[in-house]
């Protein structure tokens, strides 16, 4: 007779989690042997195999299959660890085991466990004006990323407007818009992907704090909630930075930032600061205007007044670095006394250094 029995080292794991788990199959009658074992290990479907302490001489489809020439006459079992990685959207891993050798009846063993939310993978940022003056309009942006070690399915962002606001426009037309509720179906998210959306709404008839509110859902990952408060106001001085430059370039590559920059308000502001922190991974060749002072990665512009719908543009030349990699966050700040700051990110991706080997040609 055969024993077959499946264990694992991790009961309740979550997406990305590694795990471990371990066949052992034994001869049970002793003094005889069972001779052309085979050993088979059906995945479950939400693992990805990684790696096994013996290894399968089939591999294919979620199956493995083990070999053995024969076991026994002793009793003592044999192991073999297989190592996955736990996927995402699967509540539950149900995997099956199967022993067979000649003229005996297979023994087979199953293992049910349940997975745990995931936490922390997946992240929602919601950026936009900290002020709007009565009757205008307020901009928001919706940004997730996975920064997680496995890819997400099914994604979806909920946000629901300030009480009052309506939708001006979207980049990314809502699969749901019954205002104040709007939904995206972002679909997957792979390791490292990201989606955002950019919102315009037109302000509540009302002054005071209003409130956006956002919130992210995938199978088997928690949910995550973002909120941005906006003022109305009916006076005021209200500034804006918006950096635009390349989404993705290569090392050795120029890289061109660009600031607009300028007074949504009906008042003047004074003494305006406008600052700009480059990312490291890039080296600077020059900027028009020139900054008023640098300061390491961190170049400054005094800006002495910005009248009420006035503003500007700066544009910085950099080089991206032969060694850098990944993603590269420029960030911009504008601020003035007495005035509601501005502020903007802009995320460039690095993409791996391609490598050309020269063409040999051998003579006939």
């Amino acid at each position: 007779m055969l024993a077959l029995n499946k264990v694992v080292d991790n009961t309740a794991p979550q997406p990305g989690d590694t795990i471990d788990y371990t066949l052992a199959y034994a001869n049970t009658a002793l003094g005889s042997q069972a001779f052309n074992v085979r050993l088979y290990d059906f995945l479950p479907a939400g693992v990805q195999f990684l790696s096994a302490s013996q290894s399968p001489d089939v591999n294919a489809d979620g199956i493995l299959m083990f070999t053995a020439p024969s076991v026994g006459p002793g009793t003592t079992p044999t192991s073999i660890t297989v190592t996955v990685r736990v996927l995402s959207g699967h509540e539950s891993l149900y995997n099956q085991a199967i022993v067979t050798a000649d003229g005996i009846t297979p023994t087979a063993d199953s293992l049910l466990i349940q997975t745990v939310p995931a936490t922390g993978h997946l992240t929602l940022t919601k950026t936009g004006d900290l002020a709007a003056l009565l009757g205008g309009e307020i901009a928001y942006t919706l940004r997730c990323e996975n920064t997680g070690p496995v890819a997400y399915h099914n994604v979806e962002i909920i946000d629901v407007l300030p009480t009052g606001a309506t939708l001006a426009g979207a980049s990314v037309t809502p699969a749901l818009a019954n205002p104040p509720l709007l939904k995206w179906s972002v679909g997957s998210l792979p390791v490292g992907g990201s989606w955002e959306v950019n919102l315009t709404v037109h302000a509540p008839a009302h002054t005071g704090l209003v409130t956006n509110t956002a919130s992210l859902h995938a199978p088997t990952h928690t949910s995550v909630q973002t909120l941005l408060g906006t003022t109305i106001i009916t006076e005021g001085a209200i500034l804006y930075v918006d950096k635009t430059g390349k989404a993705a370039a290569s090392p050795g590559e120029e890289l061109v930032y660009t600031l607009q920059y300028g007074n949504n308000g009906n008042t003047t502001a004074t003494g305006v600061t406008l600052t700009d922190t480059l990312p490291s991974g890039v080296t600077a060749t020059g900027a028009a205007p020139a900054p008023t002072s640098t300061s390491g990665d961190l170049w400054v512009w005094e800006i002495a007044s910005l009248a009420p719908g006035a503003g500007g543009s700066i544009v910085i030349t950099t080089t991206i670095d032969a060694t850098a990699g990944g993603t590269l966050r420029n960030a911009a700040a504008i601020t003035a006394p007495a005035a509601w700051p501005g502020s903007d990110t802009l995320r460039t991706e690095v993409r791996p250094r391609t490598i050309y080997l020269p063409l040999v040609m051998k003579g006939k």
